[in-house]
């Protein structure tokens, strides 16, 4: 077995999981993926008995976090793989802004809202676990994320505010949310890759909302 320490890409609990795999069942969530679809931590494989110590896959330390009631109001570590605790309600605007080392972050359930730029310009952003709970994702949230090659959109998400993925140029897959009702001005310009996009039926989408290669299909 080739074994490393990843994050399921469905759920984005911390896993072992074997590279030699196509595809394995998340031990915590009981979903199958492909293997090749996990984040992780580096190369390096791991004896199967070795128990989970990598620093870049514990929880973040609080220090590492400026907290005001709930709201994360900035990130000030440099690891590549967050995972936030339970006690943020809110990511606050521009809170991981520019944030270089950041690949991966893993949001809890108590988190129903993303500020405007919060993530803007973490260029290595590859993966972001967001659940169901969040309902609002303010303007220009991952706006200039290059690193980015899909994104599903919250169940509980009905608008995609202006600019939100404004300069992803690596983005190709995008998930909306049945619930979906507005995409506003700009929310995907510069997606120079996304060359279509399942819309459900009845969303109200900007002239301008995507770049003109893009194919709309509504679903």
């Amino acid at each position: 077995m080739n074994l490393n320490h990843a994050f399921c890409p469905l759920c984005g609990a911390v896993i072992t999981v074997d590279r030699a795999r196509e595809a394995m069942i998340c031990p915590a969530c009981g979903k199958p993926f492909f293997t090749a679809k996990a984040i992780f931590a580096n190369s390096t494989p791991v004896p199967q008995t070795t128990s989970f110590s990598k620093k870049e896959f514990s929880a973040t330390p609080l220090s590492d976090l400026e907290i005001d009631r709930g709201v994360l109001v900035r990130y000030k570590g440099k690891n590549s793989y967050v995972i936030l605790p339970d006690s943020i309600k809110e990511i606050g605007s521009n809170a991981f802004l520019s944030a270089r080392n950041l690949r991966s972050v893993v949001m809890p359930d108590s988190i129903t809202q993303i500020g405007a730029q919060a993530f803007s310009e973490c260029r290595q952003l590859i993966k972001l676990r967001i659940p169901d709970t969040v309902t609002l994702i303010g303007k220009g949230a991952f706006s200039s994320c290059k690193s980015l090659t899909e994104f599903t959109i919250p169940n509980g998400v009905q608008t995609v505010a202006a600019d939100t993925f404004w300069g992803c140029t690596a983005l190709k897959t995008i998930h909306f949310p049945a619930a979906l009702r507005r995409i506003e001005s700009h929310a995907f310009y510069g997606c120079t890759a996304l060359l279509s996009a399942g819309v459900p039926a009845g969303a109200i989408i900007a002239e301008d909302a995507f770049p003109i290669q893009t194919k709309i299909i509504q679903i």
